[in-house]
């Protein structure tokens, strides 16, 4: 089931019966969608990975995988064990069917309940002028206490992503992912941000976007916000994405990139994505990974409720006030 949700400056495709997605995001007087889609298009979440013999939670997340943007929850990348329960890979919001409780012109309102962990998720979309808000809230339905990586997963792409694109984020400091940085950054260091190292001991700037031709594959975090901000300008359009998040409940912004730089399994040389990813937890392996090299979730602890609010704004020219305006 698909919901759209309009009001004159943006239209908005949420999918109801898988994740919640927000599949599109388009800036109506340009036409232009900011969002990344998948090569392969839009599949069943239900089929999982090879249907007949289904291999990994990996395999099962990302054939569901459309593009667009994505709750990450309960756990972010390695599928894990917690609790006694298997979290697969990017958790299992992403994959789940939501219940539509409320759908207007220009609002929304969704639910579901987690199988893998004790949690209802809330979710309420909605738009005011250029400004997407989504609005989630994660319930515990037990006794129990519960640490979870809680991650939202806006992935950007063409015809708004191009070359001569730029990145601007309120973070401090970028650490490289210390297993998979990809191909333009040296494993685990530590730079202040915009610059990386690269495995050559040169120095690149990270506000620079790399162009549809400019191969690369990129893994890291951002790190030290001073408040949660993060945008995209492409000079050539005119045209903006900003998002706006707590950081005291997404302290870091997981930083992605794939540009045609993986010629095998999923993206085979066709991908052209980035995405800066609030979350509450680094590195991105699973939860149990990210506990055991000091990362920390999001406590949400028997019978209680945890709230958070992360905007999207699309903008031409300067960004508005606290999207880094």
């Amino acid at each position: 089931m698909r919901l759209l949700l309009r009001n004159g400056v943006l239209e908005v495709t949420v999918l109801a019966d898988k994740g919640a997605d927000i599949y599109s995001l388009v800036h109506v007087r340009s036409g232009v969608d900011v969002l990344f889609k998948a090569p392969w298009g839009m599949r069943s979440a239900a089929l999982g990975a090879c249907a007949a013999h289904p291999t990994s939670t990996q395999e099962r997340w990302l054939e569901a995988y459309p593009g667009g943007w994505q709750l990450l929850l309960p756990n972010g990348g390695d599928e894990c064990k917690q609790y006694g329960a298997t979290w697969g890979f990017h958790g299992e919001a992403a994959l789940s069917a939501w219940e539509v409780t409320e759908a207007g012109e220009a609002r929304a309102k969704l639910e579901t309940v987690l199988f893998s962990a004790p949690l209802r998720v809330e979710r309420e979309i909605s738009l005011d002028g250029a400004v997407l808000g989504v609005k989630d809230v994660v319930t515990n339905t037990s006794g129990t206490d519960v640490e979870v990586m809680w991650s939202h997963h806006p992935a950007f792409g063409a015809p708004f992503l191009g070359a001569g694109c730029t990145l601007a984020a309120g973070c401090t400091e970028v650490v490289a992912d210390d297993r998979g940085p990809g191909t333009l950054l040296t494993a685990g260091r530590r730079s202040a941000w915009p610059f990386a190292e690269t495995p050559g001991g040169a120095t690149v700037d990270l506000r620079a976007l790399p162009g549809p031709e400019d191969q690369r594959a990129v893994l890291a975090y951002l790190t030290g916000f001073t408040s949660g901000w993060a945008h995209i300008f492409n000079p050539h359009l005119g045209l903006g994405v900003g998002l706006r998040w707590p950081a005291e409940v997404f302290p870091c912004a997981w930083l992605w990139q794939e540009v045609k730089a993986t010629s095998g399994w999923p993206w085979f040389g066709r991908a052209y994505v980035v995405a800066v990813e609030p979350a509450s937890t680094w590195p991105g392996q699973g939860m149990a990974n990210a506990r055991a090299k000091g990362g920390r979730g999001v406590l949400v602890k028997g019978g209680t409720s945890v709230e958070a609010s992360v905007e999207a704004v699309l903008f031409e020219g300067l960004p508005p006030e606290g999207f880094g305006g």
